[in-house]
């Protein structure tokens, strides 16, 4: 990895993690019910850690928000505030062009490409939150480990990469890292909580994580095909994501199954309910439009990444995120000290270092990859001997191919 990569990767990693920290105190926000006939109004400036003390000195739901409140929790609704935020980088783009800032684009593709990678994240988002309400909350953090082997074996299967030995040991590090933090987090306390369908939770965990793999290659593909401008790339899905989910959440209001309600009976999603929640609390839209800013950064960066380096690389520089999230939460008192998380977060760290190959491996043998290769061969006269004669060219190639 050259310097402006390490600068990708680095704000991958922060804006990714400001992202997260934004989404989980959205969802620890006390909001007025307006499921029941009179919400509390003491609830706006409240959030779920705040229950030794509130406004009124009353009582607190078993939640931690006062009675006649509840926490946030719309994870539909901040999937289309995440599509938002994508979209926006169509306008960052136009910005930049206005400024006069040369860009490297190309005009001449599909614009229904990116169309499928949009669907896979929504596809994805949807069976991991399905997926959450059916199963233990520990169980999901070790299973979305999975996704950088999913990734990596796809790019093998679909970009016909090869990996080399450095490269599969770091994805099984990263893999076994995250199965370790997760493992960490099994608490007695989880025991009473009685998943509905863990079985068929896990399931759909694990499917999701599939479908984001896929969406990775598919990116990756496109991407390295048409050379599309990384900050177009990002709005188009953004611009198919909110489509699908203008449409989606009409539909999740009328079906009835889910935790929400609707006019009193359940449904999946009452966007409704939602807007009026987020306008009767500053902090929660301060802290949503928060999570619209740095969503568009963080899928700039790594679709940057993607377009640099490789989906893989992508994937297993995204799951760096958690040592970043943990430190913050345990700052911030979100949740308790554990030693075994330390362990998981190093090894994770050392497969993730591996993969990269910062830490080479002694029994690892270095394989350039095929269109490296190409690289060497195709572009060699252009990039280096360009100022010698076409003779002298061959005969510098003839000689590096030599074993």
């Amino acid at each position: 990895m050259n310097f402006a990569q390490y600068l990708l990767a680095l704000g991958m990693l922060v804006s990714g993690s400001i992202n997260t920290i934004c989404t989980k105190y959205a969802d620890m926000q006390c909001v007025p019910n307006h499921r029941i006939s009179s919400p509390a109004d003491q609830c706006r400036y409240v959030n779920s850690t705040s229950n030794s003390s509130g406004p009124s000195g009353g009582s607190f739901a078993s939640d931690g928000c006062p009675m006649g409140c509840e926490t946030f929790d719309h994870p539909f609704v901040q999937a289309a505030g995440m599509f938002l935020g994508e979209m926006f980088c169509l306008f960052a783009l136009q910005a930049v062009l206005c400024f006069g800032i040369p860009v490297e684009r190309n005009r001449d593709y599909p614009v229904m490409l990116f169309a499928l990678p949009a669907l896979c994240d929504l596809v994805g988002t949807s069976l991991m939150y399905l997926g959450l309400t059916m199963t233990y909350a520990s169980v999901f953090q070790m299973l979305r480990g999975s996704v950088v082997l999913f990734t990596g074996i796809l790019s093998v299967i679909v970009l016909g990469k090869r990996l080399a030995a450095c490269h599969w040991t770091g994805m099984m590090l990263v893999l076994a890292g995250a199965f370790v933090v997760g493992s960490a987090s099994l608490k007695t306390s989880d025991t009473t909580l009685a998943p509905s369908n863990p079985v068929l939770g896990n399931l759909l965990i694990v499917s999701a994580q599939f479908v984001v793999g896929i969406q990775m290659v598919v990116e990756e593909k496109f991407l390295s095909k048409y050379q599309v401008h990384a900050l177009e790339a990002v709005g188009l899905e953004g611009v198919f994501g909110l489509l699908y989910l203008s449409v989606g959440l009409v539909a999740m209001y009328y079906i009835p199954l889910g935790n929400d309600v609707c006019q009193g009976r359940p449904c999946v999603e009452n966007a409704i309910s939602a807007g009026l929640e987020i306008a009767s609390s500053p902090v929660l839209a301060l802290v949503l439009l928060g999570n619209i800013v740095s969503i568009a950064f963080f899928n700039f960066f790594g679709i940057s990444v993607t377009k640099s380096l490789s989906a893989t690389h992508r994937m297993v520089l995204d799951s760096l995120r958690t040592i970043v999230i943990w430190g913050f939460s345990i700052f911030a008192r979100w949740q308790s000290f554990d030693q075994r998380q330390v362990i998981g977060f190093c090894i994770l760290f050392a497969g993730s270092m591996i993969y990269n190959e910062v830490i080479r491996l002694p029994f690892a043998k270095e394989e350039p990859w095929p269109e490296a290769e190409v690289n060497i061969r195709e572009n060699a006269v252009k990039y280096i001997y360009e100022d010698s004669d076409a003779e002298e060219n061959e005969a510098l190639l003839n000689e590096h191919d030599r074993p």
